[in-house]
């Protein structure tokens, strides 16, 4: 049955509002160039508001540009934009943060790269704040970080460090942890994790479980990659959280699946009401009338709706 497409304007304005972070496992051009590998992350990427992606080594910009080009022109979900962050390591192999955002629902307002002075991290912190069309959250900071498998317990004590000054630099409380953070198996032992500051100072919710697993192989079974949420309000907001198993919605082999990354993506859902910039598929934005009307458009509808 059809629903008038008012109606259907009116009644979609609460919505899920996913944010995810991927490991992508060294991203170059010649990846991405390859069409087992463009097709499923394409399709990862489309799935989330916001993306966290990480392991970008690319260091023409033509990876990236081409993987906005197709997530573009995948489906109707867009438009995307992106942010990044400089080359990051201490060695001759450096990589990107990269954030891939629905740019219709949310907008860059501010970003800065954490001054590492004591040097406790790989690749430091590439912080940036957004703003969203949303009473519920008006803007949102995340703080990415990759870990090296070396020192993760060290970087991730100093990751409190980065909340701190974001918080204090943007007077935010509503703040995500995100990326992988090798918080699991070799990398960093279970009573080790428990003895970290963000596990044991209030009001940071780790919300992809010490149980879940965020590795593709069958031989593992790490959680790895995390998302962290501060503050009250996204605990009241968060719908769901979990790894995302792409091999199975994909129908992909573990072969196939390695071809893309060694990584399940991860993310949240939360359950936001937002004022989008543009209207889908060609329709227009709801006038101040079509508004004031609604309780009458609601009333001519056929009554086996």
């Amino acid at each position: 049955m059809r629903w008038p497409a008012v109606l259907l304007l009116l009644v979609g304005v609460a919505q899920a509002f996913r944010i995810c972070a991927f490991n992508a496992q060294r991203l170059t051009l010649t990846k991405v160039a390859r069409e087992d590998v463009m097709d499923p992350l394409v399709r990862i990427l489309a799935r989330c508001d916001i993306t966290l992606l990480q392991e970008l080594v690319d260091s023409s910009g033509s990876a990236l540009y081409l993987l906005l080009r197709e997530l573009n022109r995948f489906d109707d979900s867009g438009p995307y934009s992106s942010l990044s962050s400089p080359f990051l390591g201490r060695s001759t192999y450096m990589e990107k943060y990269v954030y891939i955002y629905r740019s219709h629902k949310m907008q860059v307002q501010d970003s800065y790269l954490y001054n590492d002075k004591d040097d406790l991290f790989a690749r430091e912190p590439f912080v940036a704040k957004f703003t969203l069309s949303s009473k519920d959250l008006p803007s949102l900071v995340l703080v990415p970080l990759h870990t090296t498998p070396k020192a993760v317990e060290q970087e991730l004590n100093a990751l409190y460090d980065v909340f701190l000054d974001a918080s204090r630099r943007w007077k935010s409380e509503d703040i995500i942890l995100l990326g992988d953070f090798n918080a699991d198996c070799s990398s960093l032992a279970k009573k080790r994790l428990e003895e970290l500051i963000l596990r044991t100072q209030a009001d940071f919710y780790w919300a992809i479980a010490d149980s879940e697993d965020t590795t593709v192989r069958a031989s593992t079974n790490c959680a790895y990659d995390r998302i962290v949420l501060h503050g009250e309000r996204f605990r009241r907001l968060l719908h769901t959280a979990a790894a995302f198993n792409f091999p199975r919605s994909f129908r992909l082999t573990e072969e196939q699946a390695l071809n893309v990354s060694d990584h399940y993506p991860v993310e949240v859902e939360l359950s936001l009401s937002l004022r989008l910039s543009r209207a889908g598929h060609g329709t227009r934005p709801l006038s101040l009338a079509t508004l004031l009307l609604s309780p009458l458009l609601l009333l001519l509808l056929p009554p086996q709706l």
